[in-house]
């Protein structure tokens, strides 16, 4: 053990330094309460950092859950040849299905209620993503009338329908008539009411069979594009760039990634910035816990001197002062660790028992794309706050440290 970094008496002397006498009750109160500081500090940037990555988590699984992970269109508004095309993208290495799609704003009306939306033609028998968020009714039957849709859930609340009603849809894209631009109309069966979690198409689309579409608009055999569906999400850029080669000139391919990168990038500078700010808390305590070790020093000025006339080294008293550092540094990180953890583990919990006990709703989904606060703990974050907490510990104690091993003995004891 004497062979070791630190010798039994440095680590006695700094455990006895950081407990208080009746005199010194002022200075260890400053000492510990910057530990607290840091434990709040770090219990605050992982429960923070961790609700802004479960919010991107959410968010991207939301928007994906009805969006494809890549999108293929032709040279112009309308691909007409998108059989062949969809065979081709079909063969693409990593594509589990392709389906294809046609997109058109339309005005949804029930009574006196009338409200925009985007009407999506699909595959009925290629679109077993969205069949898995129906909650009321059922989906489209394929062997049907082609006139039947299902809405989401808030649409459904705002016009006041049920399954079974006749929803009317007004295209715009009718055609002309002797009078002008004519819009076209049509009364659709809602078969059934879904519940995507992500309020921009829970309340804003309509989805129907893709002859439907056709035929309300004119379109002929023509679609909107083809929406790939990955094994992997994450490589839907090799994916889009495989098709950009293999398709025939003038395909217009786009993944997830770039559809959505404005909107993940503000999240991910949002994150980093609030991460910044978030460790000034730990910043001041790290401050607060120099100037209480450099106290510490004055008031044992007499004892650092007398330890240096027995025999301990410039060294030795260092290391008694770095102790200090590291234990108030390491106890304030390792509590905080465990703090920020159980809350953030526990967060959804705890605000859901909230919003029940005040009737306060934190998260509404008519103004935040996601109706609650999820939390997603990222250990290489985690790992990334407690060493550089623990790292500005340590060099936070060196200057008292070294204060105390320059402490002349001559002139510390020269009065007593």
């Amino acid at each position: 053990m004497k062979n070791g970094l630190f010798r039994p008496y440095e680590w006695m002397l700094a455990k006895r330094y950081l407990r208080s006498r009746r005199s010194e009750r002022f200075v260890s109160l400053i000492s510990w309460s910057s530990g607290i500081g840091i434990a709040i500090g770090v219990m605050t940037l992982i429960a923070v950092l961790s609700v802004m990555n479960g919010a991107a988590v959410e968010i991207r699984d939301k928007i994906l859950g009805f969006s494809s992970h890549v999108d293929i269109q032709g040279p112009d508004d309308a691909l007409g040849d998108w059989r062949n095309w969809l065979s081709q993208a079909e063969k693409l290495d990593g594509v589990e299905r392709a389906a294809p799609y046609i997109t058109t704003q339309v005005l949804a009306s029930y009574g006196s209620r009338a409200f925009g939306a985007i009407l999506k033609g699909v595959d009925v028998n290629r679109s077993d993503e969205i069949a898995g968020h129906i909650t009321t009714g059922h989906f489209i039957n394929a062997s049907g009338s082609p006139f039947q849709i299902v809405i989401g859930k808030d649409l459904a609340r705002k016009l006041g329908v049920e399954v079974g009603d006749k929803v009317r849809l007004m295209s715009p894209s009718g055609g002309i008539s002797p009078s002008g631009a004519a819009p076209r109309m049509r009364a659709f069966t809602l078969m059934g009411i879904f519940d995507s979690g992500f309020y921009e198409y829970d309340v804003g689309m309509v989805i129907t069979p893709l002859n439907a579409v056709q035929r309300l608009n004119k379109m002929g055999d023509s679609v909107s594009g083809i929406e790939l569906f990955l094994h992997n999400r994450d490589l839907s850029g090799e994916v889009a760039e495989q098709a950009r080669r293999t398709l025939p000139p003038g395909a217009w391919v786009t993944d997830w990634k770039q559809r959505h990168r404005s909107f993940f990038q503000a999240l991910k500078t949002e994150r980093v910035a609030m991460g910044v700010i978030l460790s000034l808390i730990v910043m001041v305590a790290l401050f607060n816990m120099l100037a209480s070790l450099v106290m510490v020093v004055m008031e044992r000025r007499n004892e650092i001197a007398i330890l240096k006339t027995v025999g301990a080294t410039h060294a030795s008293v260092m290391r008694i002062f770095l102790l200090m550092g590291t234990l108030l540094s390491g106890i304030g990180t390792l509590t905080g660790t465990v703090l920020g953890l159980l809350l953030a583990w526990k967060l959804d919990t705890l605000l859901a028992w909230v919003e029940g006990m005040t009737g306060i709703k934190f998260m509404s989904s008519d103004v935040y794309y996601i109706d609650h606060i999820p939390s997603v703990i990222d250990p290489l974050s985690v790992a990334v706050i407690v060493t550089i907490s623990l790292v500005m510990g340590v060099a936070a104690t060196f200057y008292p440290a070294w204060r105390a091993a320059s402490v002349p003995p001559a002139e510390a004891l020269r009065y007593e």
